[in-house]
C-alpha cells in the first residue's frame, strides 16, 4: 500500500524531491500543480503524475492523502491551512510559516484535525546526524557544553546565480531567496539537530543586519537580514552560537565542544558529511587539541540506499520524513518529527531572523514559549 502524494509547487526545490522520491516505494506521486502552468506540466511529464489546474482541484481529490508544500515561504501559512482544513496531511518546506503566531495556529489545527504536519529539513534522519548524536551519547568528547554552528554560504549575491538551473530546467529563485532571508532558509539545518540532541531551547539572544542592499543590481528587494548571529541557551545547559549569512566566506561547520575534545560535521546539509573527533592532549603546561582529526564511521540503516544525485553542493534524501509519515499512517503512530518539533524550530528561526524588531520591542533576549517534545535516535542508530 502506497501513500498518494501531491506536489504543491513545482519550482527549483521540487526537482530534488522528484529525484529522491524514487528511493521510497511507499510513496506515490499522483498530482502536481503550480501557479505557473508550464512548470506543473513539465513536472508531470518528468514524473508521470497528473498536472492539476490548482490547489482547489488537489484538495477536492479524495485519493490524495498528503500534500508536499513546496510553495514560496510567504505562502506556507495559507496553503498549509487550506490543506489541513481539507483533511490532508502536510509536509512543508521550511518554515511552517513566516509569522510565529500563524505557525502556532497551524500546529494547533493539525492536532485538532488529527492530521500529520511535518516540516523540512529532514536531515536529522541522515547518517551524519545520527552518527554525531551517537558520539554525544557515548561521551566521545566528554560532556558537551558549547556548540558553534556556522551557516555561512559565501557571497552568493555576487555568484552567477542566473546560471543556476537544475535538471528539470528550473532556475534558482534568487530574488525570492534574498527576500526570504538566509536565516529562514538555512538555520533549520542545524537547529533540528541541536533541538533533537539537546532538547528545548530556553533563551535566544540574537542580532540581525543587512550587509548588502544591492543583491540584485538595479532591482529593489524587500528587506531581509543577510547576516544573523545568535546565542541560544538550552534547558540542558548547552550554549550554541549560530551564524547565518551570505557575505563571509563559505563555512558550514557544526562543532560541538566537550571537556575532552571536539566533534565536527563538515556540512550538516549533506546526509553523509564526514563526522570527526579531535581530542585534547596535555604537554607540560599546555592543553591543546591534537593536530589531526579521527573520522568516525558513519552509522547506516540496514536498508541503506545510494542517494540519488542532483545538481548542487550537497547530497541528501529530501523524502526521508515523508516516507516516515507514510509508515506512521500505516502503523498508527506519530511521525518521527511532528508539528510541535517543527513549531519549536520555527520559533527559534524567526527569533533570529526578526532580532532587530524583537529588540526594538524590548523582547530580546527572547524566551521561547514552545516545547518540541522528546525525540529519540532512530532505531538503527540507538
Amino acid at each position: 500500500m502506497t501513500m498518494k502524494l501531491a506536489f504543491l509547487g513545482c519550482g527549483y526545490v521540487a526537482n530534488m524531491y522528484r529525484l529522491t522520491l524514487a528511493m521510497h516505494p511507499e510513496l506515490e506521486l499522483v498530482a502536481v500543480t503550480d501557479a505557473e502552468r508550464s512548470r506543473a506540466e513539465n513536472m508531470a511529464r518528468l514524473t508521470g503524475a497528473r498536472a492539476y489546474p490548482d490547489l482547489d482541484a488537489i484538495l477536492a481529490d479524495p485519493a490524495i492523502e498528503l500534500v508536499v508544500n513546496l510553495t514560496n515561504p510567504l505562502a506556507h501559512y495559507e496553503t498549509t491551512r487550506r490543506c489541513l482544513e481539507a483533511g490532508k496531511h502536510v509536509y512543508t518546506e521550511k518554515p511552517l510559516a513566516m509569522d510565529f503566531d500563524q505557525a502556532r495556529e497551524l500546529a494547533a489545527l493539525s492536532a485538532r484535525k488529527g492530521l500529520m504536519l511535518c516540516s523540512a529539513p529532514c536531515t536529522l534522519m541522515s547518517e551524519a546526524a545520527q552518527t554525531l548524536w551517537r558520539a554525544v551519547r557515548d561521551g566521545r568528547v566528554g560532556p558537551v557544553r558549547l556548540v558553534y554552528a556556522e551557516m555561512e554560504d559565501g557571497m552568493v549575491s555576487r555568484a552567477p546565480v542566473r546560471t543556476w538551473i537544475n535538471e528539470a530546467g528550473t532556475p534558482w529563485p534568487f530574488v525570492n531567496e534574498f527576500e526570504t532571508g538566509c536565516t529562514v532558509e538555512h538555520a533549520g539545518y542545524v537547529l533540528t539537530w541541536l533541538v533533537a540532541i539537546f532538547g528545548r531551547a530556553v533563551s535566544v539572544t540574537a542580532y540581525a543586519d543587512t550587509l548588502l542592499e544591492d543583491k540584485v543590481p538595479g532591482q529593489l528587494l524587500a528587506s531581509a537580514a543577510d547576516y544573523t548571529v545568535a546565542c541560544i541557551k538550552f534547558a540542558s545547559g548547552v550554549v550554541v552560537r549560530m551564524t547565518n549569512g551570505i557575505y563571509a566566506e563559505h563555512d558550514h561547520r557544526l562543532r560541538l565542544f566537550g571537556d575532552e575534545g571536539v566533534l565536527c560535521v563538515a556540512d550538516p546539509r549533506s546526509d553523509r558529511s564526514p563526522v570527526t573527533v579531535r581530542r585534547y592532549y596535555s604537554l607540560r603546561r599546555r592543553r591543546a587539541l591534537l593536530p589531526w582529526a579521527k573520522k568516525l564511521p558513519l552509522l547506516a540503516p540496514p536498508d541503506r540506499r545510494e542517494i540519488v544525485k542532483y545538481r548542487g553542493s550537497q547530497a541528501r534524501d529530501f523524502c526521508r520524513l515523508i516516507a516516515d509519515m507514510a509508515r506512521a499512517a500505516k502503523e498508527g503512530r506519530p511521525p518521527y518529527l511532528g508539528a510541535q518539533f517543527a513549531l519549536h524550530v520555527a520559533e527559534l528561526t524567526l527569533a533570529c531572523q526578526n532580532a532587530g524588531r524583537l529588540a526594538a520591542e524590548g523582547r530580546m533576549p527572547y524566551y521561547p514559549s514552545t516545547d518540541p517534545g522528546a525525540v529519540a535516535p532512530l532505531s538503527w542508530a540507538a
